[in-house]
């Protein structure tokens, strides 16, 4: 949890550990065993340096070949395997959570649905990552599937279900909902309707009325629910970023305080250069809207630097201008990107 500029707290959902997630081949994190084998290299929490040896599985994909490694899956292979890496991939998803939770994360995002295509494995996946992570005795997971299944697996395997933050519920998903009520947790509820994302503000607000009287209707506080307006890349749609914004403001302004408002804010800035200004601007902008509540990688968008950004300088203007449509389609901000003036705030 951190501080506001208002003074106001907002959640951290960190999103790290996921089957998707990459780190570059020829990047620092990726290297040569002792036993001469591709592996990740980390650091334990000791300080030890320590390889995980990257399966035979993923070097035959597509995503090996064009540089790539999944790095979350490598691991949870692994330990799916029982193979003599097994150590090694416990102690690197034990390393990953630490350096979130260090980072100030109160949940931590969990997802495995790209770890096989077969749900019992990915239900297999969920329980072992569950299992670690409240380990840790720290931060909470938060159950990430598109496979309500997964999610209710993650749930079984929690020793406090009461903890738990389910992502995500949806007018698709009531079933979730039915799933944080009975384990009196936490719920992500998605603005998304039942045909899919939702078009402009007035349609993303009234789904989220929609989902929130679903859950409340179900017996879930308002403090439990983590409404979701969805948000969509610049590069996508220019409007995007105001449309998110303004739905952030009229939702807080139908429901008050108690209930949170959060978001995959990160993905704001897919297709874009500097990516990480224009995340650090879009935070700042979403919790002045009225969102308490993120998921952010937070170790990358430390949050002291995001709240602390000046919002007089021209790159945190350039970045507000493309995120609220003024600069419509970038074209002020990628001119000074290519011209490296966002070059010392990036």
């Amino acid at each position: 949890m951190r501080t506001t500029r208002s003074g106001g707290m907002f959640l951290i959902i960190g999103e790290n550990i996921h089957a998707t997630r990459t780190v570059l081949r020829s990047g620092r994190h990726v290297g040569t065993a002792p036993d001469g084998r591709d592996a990740i290299q980390f650091e334990s929490e000791g300080g030890e340096r320590r390889y995980l040896a990257i399966p035979e599985a993923l070097k035959d994909g597509q995503d090996f070949r064009a540089g790539k490694v999944k790095h979350v899956q490598a691991a949870l292979l692994a330990l799916l395997t029982d193979s003599p890496d097994a150590p090694d991939a416990r102690a690197y998803v034990e390393t990953l959570a630490r350096r979130q939770i260090k980072a100030g994360a109160d949940f931590i995002d969990l997802n495995v649905d790209e770890v096989a295509q077969d749900a019992a494995t990915q239900r297999t996946a969920m329980r072992l990552l569950v299992e670690i992570v409240e380990g840790l005795g720290s931060s909470a997971p938060a159950l990430d599937s598109s496979n309500s299944t997964v999610i209710q697996a993650g749930i079984e395997a929690s020793k406090d279900p009461s903890r738990l933050l389910l992502n995500s519920a949806s007018a698709e998903r009531l079933d979730v909902l039915d799933m944080a009520a009975s384990a009196h947790c936490a719920v992500v509820v998605s603005a998304a309707g039942t045909t899919g994302l939702p078009s402009g503000v007035d349609d993303r607000v009234a789904n989220a009325e929609k989902i929130v009287a679903e859950a409340t209707g179900r017996g879930l506080a308002p403090a439990a629910l983590h409404v979701d307006p969805l948000v969509i890349p610049v590069a996508v749609n220019p409007e995007a970023g105001a449309e998110f914004l303004e739905a952030v403001r009229r939702i807080r302004d139908t429901f008050g305080v108690e209930i949170h408002i959060t978001g995959g804010l990160s993905n704001v800035s897919f297709g874009m250069p500097g990516r990480r200004l224009v995340n650090d601007v879009f935070i700042d902008m979403a919790a002045e809207a009225g969102a308490d509540s993120g998921i952010v990688d937070p170790v990358a968008g430390d949050m002291g630097r995001v709240f602390g950004r000046d919002r007089g300088s021209r790159s945190y203007i350039l970045a507000a201008n493309l995120l609220n449509g003024t600069d419509q389609y970038g074209m002020d901000f990628l001119e000074a990107f290519r011209a490296g003036e966002l070059a010392q705030d990036l």
